[in-house]
């Protein structure tokens, strides 16, 4: 795998549908998924162990037991990651982002596992801006990405 897609959940209980989210990480053998729990007071935790359970080779779970701002959970689960696999591109998304958007959780992940060509896009799209020097600099938003290939593929002329 070369590709980690991190996840970060704030009590998130009533946007966690645990078959979905389980169908779509079991749909790619390319991501390997980083679940973060930034200390959810709901059942979150519950819920993420369970995913864990159905996608115990490609999910990992870390649960911070503080609450932390978005760049410093982000970071734990790079960190994770980083240190704990051999992955060229590492996206994240935040729930608390996403519920900003018209967007849910199942629609974005349908769309980055299963949509090839924008995996490609955005590997393209991190290489382009990424200075090697600083991983974690390279870490980029899947919803933002998700919205700017949307956006340009709009733009684009139809052949």
């Amino acid at each position: 795998m070369k590709i980690g897609v991190i996840i970060i959940f704030r009590n998130n209980e009533s946007l966690i549908n645990v078959d979905a989210l389980a169908k779509h990480i079991q749909s790619t053998d390319v991501v390997k998924f980083c679940l973060v729990d930034n200390n959810s007071k709901d059942n979150t935790i519950q819920l993420l162990n369970e995913v864990k359970e159905n996608c115990a080779d490609k999910v990992e779970i870390v649960e911070i037991k503080k609450t932390v701002s978005e760049p410093m959970a982000k970071r734990a689960g790079a960190r994770y990651l980083f240190s704990n696999y051999n992955l060229k591109y590492i996206g994240f998304i935040n729930l608390a982002s996403l519920q900003k958007t018209n967007k849910s959780l199942d629609e974005i992940l349908e769309h980055s596992v299963k949509n090839k060509e924008f995996i490609a896009e955005v590997k393209a799209l991190i290489d382009k801006n990424n200075p090697k020097s600083n991983f974690f600099k390279g870490i980029i938003s899947i919803v933002d990405s998700v919205k700017e290939m949307n956006k340009y593929r709009a733009l684009k002329p139809s052949l």
